[in-house]
């Protein structure tokens, strides 16, 4: 069984000690300088906590100030009217639409110097690469709709409707295909042009424009 244990104070007030009769088994020893260090800190973390919440209540109390004499403006909102087709409101009397189809380019074709030639035929015979280039020598531009190349025996091409613009150029293929802004497609299933033959063009009135004899 242990022994009592006895309770001693030193003469200098330096220090506190238990200690144990015989055997100790543990000693706590506890100076009066962290005695005190410990009782000084509850003090200063009560005194940074208060600091905190006046600087935090500070910060709060300036934003609402600044909140109270700068409110936000909020924007202006236009709205525009609905139209109305009702012939009782005279502000539908004064709206037009506009678009862009309203608005059409003025084209001046040349009808009365045509200038257009027959330029050269490209490989006659052969389905696949044989055409005949035409080219407009006139001031202005010329509406080839409806005219004609044709040749000695029968053979007739229908232009569609194309404007071919001054100093432009075209080429009408034999051979079957899509149409384009400067290739148009026969849709022939042979050869139209042979060596010795005469190319004919002519306008929407059937009058011969021009004429190219292939070598």
């Amino acid at each position: 069984m242990s022994a009592p244990f006895l309770l001693g104070h030193h003469s200098d007030h330096s220090w506190q000690s238990i200690f144990l009769a015989k055997k100790p088994r543990c000693a706590i020893i506890l100076s009066d300088d962290k005695a005190a260090a410990m009782k000084n800190r509850i003090p200063l973390l009560a005194y940074i906590l208060l600091n905190i919440l006046i600087a935090a209540a500070t910060t709060l109390t300036v934003l609402w100030l600044w909140e109270r004499n700068h409110p936000h403006q909020a924007l202006p909102q236009t709205s525009i009217p609905p139209i109305s087709n009702n012939p009782d409101n005279p502000q539908s009397d004064n709206i037009t639409p506009t678009t862009a189809n309203s608005i059409q380019p003025t084209i001046t074709f040349v009808s009365d110097e045509v200038d257009v030639r027959i330029r050269k035929v490209i490989g006659a015979g052969d389905l696949e690469m044989e055409y005949v280039e035409i080219y407009n020598q006139s001031d202005g531009p010329l509406d080839l709709s409806d005219w004609q190349l044709t040749d000695e025996n029968g053979n007739i091409y229908l232009f569609p409707a194309l404007i071919l613009n001054s100093e432009g150029a075209i080429k009408v293929y034999s051979k079957k295909g899509t149409n384009s802004v400067i290739e148009l497609y026969w849709q022939a299933d042979a050869p139209i042009w042979a060596p010795g033959e005469t190319v004919i063009l002519l306008d929407n009135r059937d009058n011969r424009i021009a004429t190219y004899s292939i070598p």
